[in-house]
């Protein structure tokens, strides 16, 4: 790999702060975007814009063709099993809400704990405190060893009778720390738990593989991934997504809407409310390609 070659895709590098080159050591927070994401972008704006799955005339089909492209993309890159097992979100906060929502609406009672870990985000804390406020829940804490790590046995040894979801990070931002997701999923589904992953480190560090995890759902950030502002990824098994609620209701996700009833619209567009982020989709496909192109082994070198 030349690093060079590599800085020379990102645009923003050719500009100086305060005369000196750019040094930017923040990509854990957000990524900088490479000249492909940035072109495609204003290509689909300029010539390609319309709103998908609304319309039957030519630019409405080829920009639903082109997202849905990048759906199959993003099934790809993870090893999903299904293409509709990818939700599309306004980001990985969105992604962690929608499930702490709809589980909490049709999966907890009053009384059931979730574990989540002393490593966690805002985004994979607060959405289950609030469900501690109004469903009475109980939200449990495995601590950090000495190293900065949540081993296995911590997390088995917070594991309690009800114990219902365990929603933890894939890599900390905070200590770099890999949680072993693969062993943990082992142990959650022996005892008929529940295992969401918050992976916003994880998707643009470590090689993804959904049916080796074998995880209930992952959330992606994509623009910690090279990819647009204002884009998340859910994944999530079909059996769950089939089974729990729509998070948002409005356009796009309905199949029928009668004044007495409504029905719902299929995978994923019941999870799809709403004008979708169509061009940061079909601009994420770019972003796919960039780093199949570099490769994820190579990422933490560059």
């Amino acid at each position: 790999m030349n690093i060079d070659n590599i800085k020379k895709e990102f645009p923003i590098f050719d500009e100086k702060i305060q005369n000196n080159d750019l040094v930017y050591l923040d990509s854990a927070n957000s990524s900088q975007k490479p000249k492909v994401v940035i072109d495609r972008i204003n290509e689909f704006y300029t010539k390609q814009f319309s709103n998908v799955g609304r319309s039957v005339h030519y630019l409405a089909v080829a920009a639903t063709n082109l997202y849905e492209n990048t759906r199959t993309s993003v099934q790809r890159y993870i090893n999903a099993n299904d293409k509709n097992e990818i939700v599309f979100t306004k980001g990985a906060t969105e992604a962690l809400n929608l499930v702490a929502n709809t589980l909490g609406q049709n999966y907890l009672q009053e009384g059931d704990e979730i574990l989540i870990t002393e490593l966690e985000h805002h985004s994979n804390y607060v959405p289950w405190h609030f469900l501690r406020k109004s469903k009475n829940i109980k939200i449990n804490f495995a601590e950090i060893n000495e190293f900065g790590e949540i081993t296995l046995d911590e997390i088995e040894k917070k594991i309690t009778p009800k114990t219902k979801i365990i929603s933890v990070t894939h890599l900390s931002n905070v200590t770099g720390a890999i949680l072993p997701i693969k062993e943990i999923t082992e142990l959650a589904h022996s005892k008929d738990i529940i295992v969401v992953v918050d992976g916003c480190q994880g998707a643009p560090h470590l090689k993804l593989d959904m049916q080796d995890l074998d995880c209930d759902f992952y959330a992606i950030s994509c623009h910690k991934m090279y990819g647009p502002t204002g884009l998340g990824v859910l994944y999530g098994k079909k059996k769950w997504l089939e089974e729990l609620p729509p998070y948002q209701g409005g356009g796009g996700m309905i199949n029928e809407v009668k004044k007495d009833r409504i029905s719902y619209g299929d995978l994923p567009n019941k999870y799809e409310a709403g004008t979708m982020a169509t061009a940061q989709v079909i601009a994420f496909d770019q972003s796919i390609k960039f780093l199949e192109s570099v490769g994820i082994d190579n990422c933490d070198e560059t």
